[in-house]
């Protein structure tokens, strides 16, 4: 028997990746940016209907909806976190952030939902992008709030 004998394979993978030429990681970026804006109008309006939905169980505030209110936050959130949308994201996590720590509880308050919903539904009126000086002052207020809730 004779020796060992390394072979080298490469990949179809491998070959690609080391011919020169293709898109540079910016172009990529600013590509894929450009696709997800085309969905900005539907997500927009996507945030606008989940508010819709919180203002109706404000209105109703039955025992059941707590669970759908955080879970129409975490919607916000989620959708939210897409797109640059400024301090509407901060809000929506902050009523995730109150409704996560009061849902089980004595600690509920239809109130503080309510005045997050609120703020959501101005912030998005205001067309999701930086609000101005009074959108810092909204979040505190709202940062308030939760920690007179919950602390």
């Amino acid at each position: 028997m004779s020796g060992a004998r390394l072979v080298k394979v490469q990949s179809g993978l491998a070959r690609q990746l080391a011919r020169p030429g293709g898109r540079t990681l910016a172009d990529a970026e600013r590509m894929a940016d450009a696709a997800l804006q085309t969905h900005r109008s539907d997500a927009f309006a996507e945030l606008g209907r989940l508010i819709t939905e919180l203002e109706a169980a404000c209105t109703i505030r039955s025992p059941e909806d707590r669970e759908r209110v955080y879970l129409l936050g975490a919607s916000l959130v989620d959708l939210a976190g897409f797109f640059d949308t400024g301090p509407f994201y901060e809000a929506a996590y902050s009523l995730c952030d109150l409704t996560d720590r009061s849902r089980d509880g004595a600690l509920w308050s239809w109130e503080a939902v309510q005045v997050h919903v609120q703020a959501l539904r101005l912030l998005h009126l205001a067309g999701l992008g930086e609000a101005g000086p009074d959108a810092a002052a909204l979040l505190a207020g709202l940062r308030r709030l939760v920690a007179s809730i919950i602390d």
